[in-house]
């Protein structure tokens, strides 16, 4: 295959990739509505397929062996999630929109920066002998994750965010169409997201650019742009909590997927055998999620001051790209 038949297929993996899981969230939401099955059940099926386009990849980067691909896809998701919700602070800075978050959000916050502290030290430190192929990290991950969440949902249960609500828009569809819709994109999106990666992976071997660069910047910038999408929409509709618990939310789950694709890796310990360069990408997560917390926790300031936590986090964004760059 010729390397310009290889990038143009990595370009347009990656614009499909954006609008199939913007359909794949709008039939998702179509099901819940439709469906009378459990909402609780639901809502785990369809948190699940929105997330198939960062899983699809990552797993599709085990499968190839290319851990790099897998962890920085992850990890640099993260870091341009937070990036990106910097961009929207500065575009309603009218508003303010950090000082809307409610502790939820906060609480999110918190549990990201402790689930990024063990992949950190998976990939920086020496550990046991893992239980039979799956390492302590994954496992704390995971256990951290269900933790946290069931925690973070009990004390916030009582502010009664779940309101039941007649929506209409979604009367022109039957349950059928919708749901064979649904799995149409869901379908679609495993397809793309497995060549997304298989071109990235031969995009690092054409350019001789780090897989961890590759993984953590290009593939993770299209697969995280439908959460980017849906973050926008909530902060449209001036729901400012929604669309910062979310995001940190959906951060928290891409570390969780992270844990399954160690578990899914049978050729060793997925972290030890990552590129350090993604422990960057993790420190500067981690930093980022910090001044996130800053601006949620303060109160209202002038513009200026209000706005510095996002313009170092954009500006931190630019650096940590160049740097991980230059790691080859």
């Amino acid at each position: 295959m010729s390397n310009w038949i290889v990038f143009t297929l990595f370009f347009l993996s990656g614009i499909s990739t954006f609008f199939i899981a913007s359909s794949l969230s709008i039939f998702g939401d179509a099901v819940k509505e439709k469906s009378r099955v459990s909402s609780a059940f639901m809502g785990a099926i369809i948190g699940v397929a929105i997330s198939l386009p960062e899983l699809t990849s990552s797993v599709t980067a085990i499968i190839i062996d290319s851990p790099d691909l897998a962890v920085g896809n992850l990890v640099g998701s993260n870091l341009f999630n937070i990036m990106g919700l910097a961009i929207f602070d500065i575009v309603y800075r009218r508003y303010q929109i950090m000082t809307h978050a409610t502790v939820e959000s906060k609480l999110y916050g918190w549990l990201v920066i402790f689930m990024t502290l063990i992949v950190i030290a998976g990939l920086s430190l020496t550990l046991p002998a893992p239980i039979f192929h799956v390492s302590y990290t994954s496992i704390a991950i995971i256990l951290i994750y269900f933790i946290g969440s069931k925690l973070i949902n009990d004390r916030t249960e009582y502010k009664g965010r779940k309101v039941k609500r007649q929506n209409k828009k979604y009367d022109d569809y039957t349950y059928k169409q919708v749901l064979v819709r649904f799995i149409g994109s869901a379908l679609a999106i495993m397809v793309i997201g497995s060549i997304l990666t298989l071109t990235a992976e031969r995009i690092s071997a054409i350019t001789g650019i780090g897989a961890s660069f590759i993984g953590s910047f290009l593939v993770a910038i299209s697969t995280s742009l439908p959460d980017a999408v849906s973050v926008g929409t909530a902060l449209k509709l001036r729901n400012f909590n929604l669309g910062i618990s979310s995001l940190l939310g959906s951060n928290a789950f891409n570390l969780m997927i992270l844990a399954i694709t160690d578990i899914m890796y049978f050729r060793g310990n997925l972290l030890e055998n990552a590129s350090p360069a993604n422990i960057i990408t993790g420190v500067t997560s981690i930093v980022f999620i910090l001044l996130v917390i800053v601006s949620i926790t303060r109160k209202k300031a002038r513009s200026w001051n209000y706005l510095w936590p996002s313009i170092i986090i954009i500006v931190s964004y630019f650096a940590t790209t160049y740097l991980v760059f230059q790691i080859k």
